[in-house]
């Protein structure tokens, strides 16, 4: 996939297998393609006072300002450095009949691709390096379980409007 916008919310009977991939920290993930608005260069970001060091600040993307959180930083694995091909993924969050655009820092995006409900498991409650609640479930992909993201979890908005002190 080329940087640069991509739109990818695209109604189908197929869309609910449909997954983005990207590495983040080295490590392959996905998130449901529907979650994801678009996918956005890597652009500068400005910081917000009082903010988790997770929350990178905020950027403009079409007009919107939408806050951005590093990943990686969020998941306590350390911090995404950025590269080439660094890039933002805009997810469609809603709470409370709310929507917001919130962003999410990637190394870069890998494919989108179908991932069959037959080939999802329940995640495990041990064994990973990230929080059990950030995993919604394991996918099987090219032959590997990858985590697919609970973005609900990992962008609650109660959590990163906490300020940090």
């Amino acid at each position: 996939m080329n940087k640069g916008e991509n739109r990818l919310n695209g109604e189908t009977s197929e869309a609910q297998d449909q997954y983005l991939l990207f590495l983040a920290g080295g490590v392959l993930y996905a998130v449901e393609a529907l979650k994801a608005q678009e996918i956005v260069e890597y652009s500068s970001v400005t910081k917000v006072p009082m903010m988790h060091p997770y929350v990178k600040g905020v950027t403009n993307i079409r007009g919107n300002i939408v806050p951005v959180v590093d990943l990686i930083n969020r998941f306590g694995l350390g911090e995404t450095q950025i590269g080439d091909k660094t890039s933002i993924v805009v997810i469609n969050y809603e709470k409370n009949d709310q929507k917001m655009e919130i962003g999410m820092m990637i190394d870069e995006v890998y494919a989108v691709d179908k991932i069959p409900q037959s080939n999802l498991k329940k995640s495990p409650e041990f064994g990973s390096k990230i929080e059990a609640r950030y995993i919604l479930n394991m996918g099987k992909y090219n032959n590997k379980y990858i985590a697919i993201l609970n973005t609900d979890a990992i962008l609650n908005i109660d959590e990163l409007s906490k300020l940090f002190v």
